[in-house]
C-alpha cells in the first residue's frame, strides 16, 4: 500500500511538472495572437494620445505572451498573494496548518543562531495533528514503518506544486516589469525624434507640446507599470519564501518525530 502511495505521489508530481510545461509551451501560439491583438488596440489609444491606456494594453499584451490562456489563474493568483496571507494551493495550505500543529505540538522555536529547537520529548511519545491529506499520508508512512527520507518525499510531493506555481509568475511578472521601461524609453525617443524633426522651422512652444508630451508620459507610464508589476512579483517571491521555510521547517520537525519513533495521530 505504502508502494502504490509512493508511486502515486510520484505520478502527480511528474504529471504537475508536465502540465506546467504543456502550458508554457502552449503561450507561445495563443500568447502571440493575444500579445498582436491587445498592441493593436494599444496603437489606437496611443495614435489618440491616450498613453496610459495604451501602455496599460502593451502591458497586459506582454502577459498574455508569457503566460497564454493562464493570463486569468496569474492575475487571480496575484490578487489572492498581494490580499491574503494563505497559500492558493490546497497542498499548500494543508503543509502550512500541519506545520502550526507540529509548531504546537513540539513546541517548536529558533535560537539566537536560527537553529530549530524542539521541547522535551519522551520516545515513543504520541502527536496529534489536523485531519487532512497530508497527516493521513504521514501516518500511513508510520504504519508501512518506513523512514523519515520517504515521509520527506511525501511533504515535498504537497510542496512542488505551489512552489512551481510561485516561481513561474514571479517570472512572467519580472519580465513585465524589466519590459515596461524600454517601450516607455521608446515612446520617448519618438516624441524627441519628432520634436527635433520640427526645429528645422519656426515652431512655437503650443507646436512642440505633443511631442514633448509624449516623450515624458511614455517614461513616466512605463516606470509606474514596471514598478506596479515588480511589486506583484516581489509578493510572489516574498511567498515562495515562506513556502521554503514552511517546507524545510517541517521536514526538520519530521525528522525529530522519526528520530524519537514518536507516533503521529489524525486529530479527531
Amino acid at each position: 500500500m505504502s508502494e502504490e502511495r509512493g508511486n502515486a505521489a510520484l505520478d502527480a508530481t511528474t504529471k504537475s511538472a508536465l502540465a506546467i510545461n504543456e502550458k508554457a509551451a502552449g503561450a507561445g501560439v495563443v500568447g502571440l495572437l493575444g500579445f498582436a491583438g491587445l498592441l493593436v488596440v494599444s496603437g489606437v489609444f496611443f495614435v489618440t494620445e491616450n498613453f496610459f491606456i495604451a501602455l496599460l494594453g502593451v502591458s497586459l499584451g506582454l502577459l498574455v505572451y508569457a503566460t497564454g490562456a493562464e493570463i486569468g489563474k496569474l492575475l487571480l493568483s496575484a490578487v489572492t498573494v498581494f490580499f491574503s496571507s494563505k497559500h492558493i494551493t490546497a497542498k499548500a495550505t494543508m503543509l502550512q496548518e500541519t506545520l502550526v500543529a507540529l509548531e504546537d505540538g513540539l513546541a517548536l522555536r529558533r535560537d539566537r543562531a536560527g537553529e530549530l529547537k524542539t521541547g522535551p520529548m519522551e520516545k515513543g511519545m504520541r502527536i496529534e495533528l489536523p485531519d487532512n491529506a497530508l497527516v493521513r499520508d504521514l501516518v500511513a508512512v508510520q504504519e508501512k514503518q518506513k523512514d523519515y527520507e520517504y515521509a520527506e518525499y511525501v511533504a515535498y510531493s504537497y510542496y512542488v506544486e505551489c512552489q512551481e506555481l510561485y516561481d513561474h509568475s514571479a517570472a512572467h511578472l519580472d519580465f513585465v516589469a524589466g519590459t515596461m521601461p524600454l517601450l516607455g524609453l521608446m515612446g520617448t525617443v519618438l516624441g524627441l525624434i519628432s520634436m527635433f524633426d520640427s526645429l528645422g522651422s519656426v515652431v512655437t512652444v503650443e507646436q512642440l507640446s505633443p511631442q514633448l508630451a509624449l516623450a515624458l508620459k511614455c517614461t513616466l507610464y512605463g516606470a509606474l507599470y514596471s514598478s506596479l508589476y515588480k511589486i506583484s512579483a516581489t509578493r510572489f517571491e516574498q511567498r515562495l519564501k515562506s513556502l521554503d521555510y514552511d517546507f524545510d521547517t517541517v521536514c526538520r520537525a519530521l525528522k525529530v518525530i522519526f528520530d524519537n519513533k514518536a507516533a503521529i495521530e489524525v486529530k479527531q
